[in-house]
């Protein structure tokens, strides 16, 4: 950028160098359709960019708090100003002039945090669909500094767009009307409402935040990201979503604090007996994270993802891949920082794909964040598994990660309410519900189920207890809500009776030793 001095007033002239895009537009004067009136712009210490279309050549005047940007038009078509940095707060506005004489402004613009939230159908799933969807709507009206977008889903392309071509929804303030038009599947994504409500709540209401809802149901992963991008995951993506719903963010680029992913649901496929299932989701998951770090130049931003909820596929064999996947989404924090997830799996709607209960995982997101972008001192991991030792007959002590002071607590299993008989769908299907369990070392290597307890004196550790079958001498292996549905009953009794109460996570572990003859053996 170079620096004119103009009277009192700074001009800053920004140069432009064309990215090349497919699409060259040759309309009139206008700014991207990404931003707009009421919009959140990310605030210090990024500089938030504004960008806009014009014909090659056309230099803007951009006015904000008094000072001038210059900008030009590149071969393209488009003009972009980074803006000075600027603090949490507002309301401003920005004005914009052509060359051409043709004028516009953003109204009503806030300085904060933005989020894009993207997925499928269940991130696409809006607040009217929720349970207590009226009174969640009716709260909206207390936070007009949360501003929402939702983008359309009525584009596809094969090659990458340099605007937006469908929009849902334009830049709002939050109220009862703009989180929902009482519909399931329009606006606004519930899952980013909560989340990005639950973050304004944390920062005592400080920092207004932009959420931008872009999504489409029924998607796999590869389509959100380049051709280029799939292929070392094994495939041959035409990345139609990618191109015109995350490109036009990019073509900026939009300044962001970071993004939260739901969807995995289309990519279940495969044998779950052999390693890399669900179309080598880790992967293809990872890739795109990192991609879209780097298409929005932001490569250590927050991204969080939601581990999915229950539903039943088609085969047993298809209920331990869900099982699988929840693990594969979760083994992406293991290749990139700033990452984080939150479980969606103890609060399902039985064999509905589409459970109602989004403040559970919404709540979890935002405590994630919380303390991974703003440093709260908040452990938003659930517990995992650890170890186990056999301290008994039959009976299976298991040490668990990210327990605090507080120990655990049981809770009454909400997916055993939602869903409907258990033993006709486990007897139509294996591994449909899932609860705890022991399998032993007799001739046909049973599997029992398990009670679950927490050990009396150690309040951080699980018990699993089963009556062996005849011939067993040995536990070798447990396994805890591993199928579609988790009958999932301990928790972190630290955060007790709110949304964002954190579940011990399902997992299946083979036993290296686990005969009860023994003194004790880690597993």
């Amino acid at each position: 950028m170079v620096p004119f001095h103009y009277g009192s007033m700074v001009i800053i002239a920004t140069i432009v160098v064309a990215q090349g895009f497919p699409e060259v537009l040759n309309a009139s004067f206008a700014l991207s359709a990404t931003l707009g009136d009421h919009m959140v712009l990310q605030r210090e210490p990024a500089s938030a960019l504004v960008w806009g279309f014009a014909p090659a050549g056309t230099v803007v005047t951009t006015t904000f708090r008094s000072v001038e940007y210059i900008s030009k038009a590149g071969s393209d078509s488009v003009w972009r100003v980074h803006l000075q940095a600027t603090a949490a707060g507002g309301p401003y506005t920005i004005t914009f002039s052509a060359s051409s004489g043709e004028k516009t402004a953003l109204l009503d613009v806030l300085f904060g945090d933005v989020y894009i939230c993207g997925g499928q159908s269940n991130m696409q799933f809006s607040l009217g669909g929720n349970e207590k969807a009226t009174a969640y709507a009716k709260e909206a009206d207390s936070y007009p500094n949360i501003r929402l977008f939702t983008v359309g889903q009525k584009t596809k392309s094969s090659v990458p767009l340099i605007d937006l071509k469908t929009i849902e929804q334009k830049w709002a303030r939050a109220s009862e009307k703009s989180v929902s038009d009482g519909s399931k599947f329009n606006y606004f994504s519930a899952v980013c409402w909560f989340f990005g409500k639950d973050i304004f709540k944390g920062l005592d209401g400080k920092v207004p935040i932009g959420l931008v809802s872009d999504n489409w149901g029924g998607t796999q992963v590869e389509q959100w990201m380049p051709p280029v991008t799939s292929l070392p995951c094994g495939h041959a993506s035409t990345g139609e979503l990618y191109n015109a719903m995350v490109v036009p963010y990019t073509v900026g680029p939009m300044a962001v604090t970071g993004f939260v992913w739901y969807q995995g649901e289309s990519d279940l496929t495969g044998n779950s007996s052999l390693p890399m299932q669900n179309r080598n989701y880790t992967c293809t998951q990872t890739a795109m994270m990192e991609e879209w770090r780097k298409a929005f130049q932001v490569p250590h931003a927050f991204y969080a993802v939601v581990l999915l909820s229950t539903w039943c596929p088609k085969s047993a064999d298809d209920n331990l891949l869900l099982a699988e996947l929840r693990d594969q989404q979760v083994a992406s924090g293991d290749l990139i920082p700033n990452f984080a997830y939150a479980t969606n799996a103890d609060y399902g709607a039985g064999c509905n794909i589409h459970p109602p209960y989004k403040q559970h995982c919404g709540a979890r997101l935002a405590n994630a964040a919380l303390s991974v972008v703003y440093s709260q001192p908040i452990n938003w991991r659930s517990p995992t598994y650890q170890s186990g030792y056999v301290t008994g007959i039959g009976v299976l002590a298991v040490s668990l990660n990210d327990v605090t002071d507080a120990g655990l607590a049981l809770k009454a299993p909400a997916n055993a309410k939602t869903a409907g008989n258990c033993a006709e769908l486990n007897a139509k299907k294996k591994h449909t519900c899932a609860w705890a369990g022991l399998q032993f070392n007799d001739a046909a290597m049973t599997w029992v189920n398990a009670t679950v307890e927490i050990d009396a004196v150690w309040k951080r550790s699980m018990v699993l207890r089963a009556s062996p079958p005849t011939g067993a001498t040995a536990i070798v292996a447990s396994s805890y809500g591993w199928g579609a549905i988790p009958i999932l009953t301990v928790y972190r009794a630290d955060m007790a009776d709110v949304d964002g109460q954190l579940p011990v996570l399902p997992w299946h572990r083979k036993i290296i030793s686990g005969k009860w003859n023994d003194t004790a053996f880690v597993v």
